[in-house]
């Protein structure tokens, strides 16, 4: 049970800026578009941009095993930071005398061999469950206690408690003025209606209390689901004065089978802390706490859940894996891209020395075309005939004039 008292704030300014006169800004905003224009096969990439820090081509292997190795320490030290202070972060759990809760996320099966939990506050007993708890179908648990107290004007008091579904609260109150009673559900609306936000539309249930001929109000409410409830009277009537009031609370109390559970632990004074190991299970763990005794009957115990690490784990995922994965991806770069000697530019260099070295070269595969087709017939190109061959040997002077 958690027991506390508040006052309603006054008046609502709500805060903000007002008055005359004042000033305004105004703000331009441009877009600014920019082109990118590729030089040179250095800067362009073969694969897409996410690669494109050890894809590029002109890069020498050097570098690019340099980008992977880069790559790999970043990624191994972010999981690692996730997974060690986020997935399997310990957790704290408020608790109070009589609640049977479910912690609400359980350690990781495969980071954590089981769990260490601790409370300086209160005696508990912890039970591990092999999948999610199933509440018990006849057990339950009665609660009864009884209050008096004075609520001033325009001031509440709240008693809380986590209830299973299907638990009943049954209240008998018997206030000397008017008082308003509510039901709030979960911790977000309760704080919602502690700063004054709403009233009404905070609370699943609520009531005007009022006692007359010593006969008091009765209030039944049957809970819909697993949750934080508070029972809250408000001292909000019209004349300005303080209420007693005498409160009876009587909750039937849903609780979990236990009996199917597969390992548990208690604390003690001396030993302020239990543990919980993993064995194999088929289903997610699921850890169920009853607090039976709490140094403050009317306050939070504070409950730390801690994981214990499985080392070896760690050491394969975040050290071994890497090494590996690091060593192929480096082999893979200077297999692929280490500069090898290149037979053509050696030639191409050598060549070059002599500049009209290959001109012969190519006038005597000119002339071993041509003699080719000379030979075979095709393609040729025929030359005029003589002039002997088509008019014979011309006339002598002698014979010339003889006619």
């Amino acid at each position: 049970m958690v027991h506390g008292t508040g006052s309603f704030g006054g008046g609502g300014g709500g805060g903000g800026f007002s008055g005359g006169g004042g000033f305004s800004t105004t703000i331009m905003a441009h877009n600014y578009s920019h082109s990118y224009r590729r030089r040179g096969h250095g800067d362009d990439c073969d694969c897409s941009w996410i690669c494109v820090c050890f894809c590029c081509r002109g890069q020498s292997f050097k570098v690019r095993i340099l980008t992977l190795w880069t790559w790999l320490i970043a990624i191994v030290l972010t999981a690692s930071l996730v997974t060690l202070f986020h997935v399997n972060k310990a957790q704290t759990v408020d608790a109070t005398v009589t609640d049977m809760r479910k912690v609400p996320k359980t350690a990781s099966e495969s980071f954590c061999s089981g769990v260490t939990i601790t409370s300086h506050d209160s005696s508990f007993t912890a039970f591990l469950i092999d999948g999610a708890p199933v509440v018990s179908g006849n057990d339950v648990q009665n609660v009864t206690f009884q209050k008096k107290t004075n609520i001033a004007y325009n001031n509440y008091e709240y008693w809380g408690f986590y209830l299973l579904k299907n638990s009943i609260i049954e209240i008998s109150s018997c206030p000397d003025s008017i008082l308003n009673f509510m039901i709030g559900r979960g911790e977000e609306s309760f704080n919602r209606f502690k700063n004054d936000e709403c009233m009404y539309s905070c609370s699943v249930f609520h009531k005007t209390s009022s006692c007359t001929s010593d006969r008091p109000d009765r209030f039944h409410y049957k809970i819909p689901g697993d949750d934080e409830y508070y029972l809250i009277y408000a001292n909000r009537y019209i004349l300005p004065f303080p209420t007693n009031l005498a409160v009876n609370f009587t909750l039937e109390k849903r609780i979990y089978d236990l009996q199917n559970s597969v390992a548990k632990c208690s604390n003690s004074q001396s030993s302020p802390s239990c543990t919980l190991q993993f064995p194999s299970l088929h289903s997610h763990p699921s850890i169920v706490l009853n607090v039976t005794s709490s140094s403050d009957l009317e306050g939070d115990a504070v409950i730390k859940v801690s994981c214990i690490s499985k080392d070896w784990v760690y050491i394969m995922l975040f050290f071994i894996l890497p090494l590996v994965v690091g060593g192929l991806g480096t082999l893979l770069i200077v297999k692929k891209y280490r500069k090898k000697p290149d037979s053509n530019r050696a030639m191409t260099s050598t060549q070059s020395s002599a500049p009209f070295a290959p001109l012969p070269t190519v006038l005597e595969q000119s002339q071993s075309v041509e003699s080719g087709r000379h030979e075979s017939g095709y393609g040729t190109i025929l030359a005029p005939p003589k002039y002997e061959e088509t008019t014979g040997k011309p006339p002598t002077y002698e014979e010339a004039t003889k006619k």
